[in-house]
């Protein structure tokens, strides 16, 4: 995708010449804690158990020990944190999750009132909006799209894939994210679109030129 990021049409095609990179700004690689794509709620302030709890950060600073990763493998907020969440319209809260560690990627949730949460692709420095009722969500190495009230959908199948636009998203089978630079873009594989509900649009196939109008002609 380094040279060619035109998408579904003219008008398409201009946005996503400027905004690929950022689509693929987050990290596509997560903790075990984020492989089940929607978890759990929150947990006493004081009860980080034998493992270090998360910080995280929100626009006026960042908020020391706001989650906490469990024994089973999931991930709490603290009732502290989640009660000074600011939710939208659509009843969600996005929330960076910063690394504990200096090689740890920091990682951006969706959250619901009740504390549940899922892992979501960061898209131009926010989480990426849901359109077409879906927005992408990484699991482990794959990426699937998870609707709003956090459901993974689409199974977290793909190796690569760029957010839903007019109603078809290009996925990748196979392909390895490469970066040079600034710039971020998949290679190799076999591309195809698929349809909100994870339906092909267009068979996957191995493609010389990564245009994205051409890649969701059936």
């Amino acid at each position: 995708m380094k040279n060619s990021h035109a998408a579904h049409g003219s008008s398409v095609a201009q946005r996503h010449r400027s905004s690929a990179t950022r689509a693929l700004a987050a990290p596509l690689t997560f903790a075990a804690c984020f492989g089940m794509g929607l978890l759990t709620a929150a947990a006493a302030d004081t009860d980080h158990g034998q493992k270090a709890p998360y910080d995280c950060w929100q626009p006026e600073s960042t908020v020391k020990g706001c989650a906490v990763p469990t024994e089973d493998g999931q991930l709490r907020l603290t009732p502290s944190f989640l009660a000074r969440l600011r939710f939208g319209p659509d009843e969600l809260a996005p929330v960076v999750l910063l690394g504990r560690t200096k090689g740890e990627a920091v990682r951006w949730l969706y959250v619901r009132r009740d504390g549940a949460m899922a892992a979501v692709m960061a898209y131009d420095n926010g989480a990426e909006e849901f359109t077409n009722g879906r927005a992408r969500s990484p699991v482990g190495a794959k990426i699937g799209y998870i609707d709003p009230s956090l459901r993974l959908v689409i199974p977290a199948i793909y190796d690569g894939a760029y957010p839903f636009d007019n109603g078809v998203a290009v996925v990748c089978l196979g392909c390895s994210l490469v970066s040079e630079g600034g710039h971020s873009w998949f290679e190799g594989g076999t591309w195809g679109c698929i349809d909100p509900d994870g339906r092909a649009v267009a068979p996957f196939r191995v493609r010389e030129q990564k245009v994205f109008s051409e890649i969701c002609r059936p």
